[in-house]
């Protein structure tokens, strides 16, 4: 901060505050708790490759996937699209389970 910029902040602290125009906001907004996770290099290379290809950030992604992965399950007789790859990580999955 350049001696200029200190005195105009040190004059702008003793001059009264105009509020006359002010408005209160009174929408309550949600807290987030951040979550800190580690991840391997080729994992978050795929995150942000994923993320990227959906124009979200990282985090966005991984909200959505968490909110996903822990919502209810859905109805039984519902017809959902899955794409291959998490079929095909699914049914592994459960294989590896099963031996």
């Amino acid at each position: 901060m350049s001696k200029t910029d200190r005195d105009e902040a040190l004059r702008l602290l003793n001059e009264p505050l105009d509020l006359t125009g002010a408005t209160v906001d009174t929408q309550t907004t949600h807290v987030k708790i951040v979550h800190s996770v580690r991840l391997e290099p080729d994992t978050s290379e795929r995150l942000f490759a994923e993320a990227e290809r959906r124009r979200v950030t990282p985090s966005v992604l991984l909200r959505e996937i968490v909110e996903q992965a822990l919502a209810p399950a859905p109805n039984v007789e519902e017809t959902v699209t899955v794409r291959l790859a998490d079929l095909h990580r699914a049914l592994d999955s459960v294989i590896r389970r099963a031996a």
